[in-house]
């Protein structure tokens, strides 16, 4: 038979360790990258890409970094998917997206897709044409230089007649 000392001092570590979870889990990284997003209501991406690039596998963990979930989806033709959605040859860059209704194409910000969602304008999309130099997934990491001299670039809107306009600027 246990005495009442044994159980008292297994109840209070039990306490004790109960405690330290809920401490440590109310520092998770993930929940203050949810609150950097203002709180914004970004529902699931669904990513595509070949599975050799390395570069779209950066961007997916840069939107996974910024508490997003994503589905990432290998696919053998991810011009079939920009056909799918739409996105102007012009436009294009080596992966595609689904976010509710919008598409995102290429190496988009976090930045940009919370403003996509706080603003909702009537279009189909954004995009980073291109693969510019700094954007997510395309950052370089030197030892030897903490310059990088990454580029301004633009994020373009576009909609399903064609029309596309400077969405947003991004600047190292």
């Amino acid at each position: 038979m246990e005495s009442n000392k044994s159980i008292f001092k297994r109840s209070l570590l039990n306490s004790l360790l109960f405690s330290g979870i809920l401490i440590v889990n109310s520092f998770n990284p993930q929940e203050s990258a949810a609150k950097n997003q203002e709180n914004i209501n970004i529902p699931k991406v669904l990513s595509y890409r070949s599975e050799s690039c390395s570069c779209c596998k950066k961007w997916v963990n840069h939107l996974r970094d910024n508490g997003l979930e994503v589905v990432d989806n290998i696919v053998e033709n991810i011009s079939e998917i920009k056909q799918q959605y739409n996105v102007p040859n012009n436009l294009r860059s080596c992966h595609s997206a689904k976010i509710g209704n919008y598409t995102i194409e290429g190496h988009v910000p976090i930045e940009s897709i919370n403003k996509l969602f706080k603003e909702k304008p009537i279009i189909s999309g954004i995009a980073v044409p291109g693969m510019p130099h700094g954007s997510p997934g395309m950052e370089t990491h030197s030892h030897e230089s903490h310059s990088h001299n990454y580029e301004t670039y633009k994020v373009v809107s576009f909609s399903n007649n064609g029309n596309t306009k400077i969405f947003d600027q991004i600047s190292p």
